[in-house]
């Protein structure tokens, strides 16, 4: 095979990967939006990680990940997840594994209220029996809160993250690093 020949199957091997990554993080939400649980198991490795970004929530192993979304979707009525923006590296050392940043938000009924969130999910995939699965899902959150508070000014106030009965700070953006930098040179 020519070098180009053999650059061109490289450059579609990885634009298939890519977009299958992009296709299971579309599922995912649409998964836990049916609570079609058996579909969520599925998009997890037997070894995955699920963890909130503030250290609340962790769980490890795909049953207890199934299990977590058993007992907190069991809190919510209807649910909708939006993934945005989503970007996807590729090992360059072709390993089948990857990670992701992907910018979201989430509408919930909760309690005969509306809630919604806006967050950040940081991934690590890995291809597993030729699919690609999550090895790892991490949510950091910018706001989660009822929808009136969010029109009422709720994004510029400092506890943004009322997560069932806590209210507190969220952790994003003030947790990043170049926020923090940011606000340091302006002094």
């Amino acid at each position: 095979m020519s070098g180009s020949t053999a650059e061109l199957l490289e450059r579609i091997a990885r634009l298939e990967a890519t977009e299958a990554i992009r296709n299971l993080v579309a599922r995912y939400g649409m998964a836990v939006d049916d609570r079609d649980l058996d579909a969520v198991a599925e998009m997890f490795t037997q070894d995955a990680v699920f963890r909130h970004g503030d250290g609340a929530v962790v769980n490890e192993g795909r049953q207890a990940i199934v299990d977590f979304y058993a007992d907190r979707l069991s809190s919510f009525g209807a649910t909708y997840h939006y993934p945005h923006s989503h970007l996807v590296e590729l090992d360059s050392h072709h390993t089948g594994l990857a990670s992701g940043t992907v910018a979201a938000h989430a509408e919930m009924a909760i309690g005969g209220r509306t809630f919604i969130t806006g967050l950040r999910y940081y991934d690590r995939y890995r291809l597993d029996g030729g699919q690609w699965r999550f090895s790892e899902r991490s949510i950091a959150m910018l706001y989660y809160m009822d929808m009136a508070e969010l029109a009422e000014g709720g994004l510029g106030e400092k506890d943004r993250k009322r997560y069932f009965g806590e209210v507190g700070p969220a952790e994003l953006p003030e947790g990043l690093d170049t926020w923090k930098r940011f606000f340091e040179a302006a002094g």
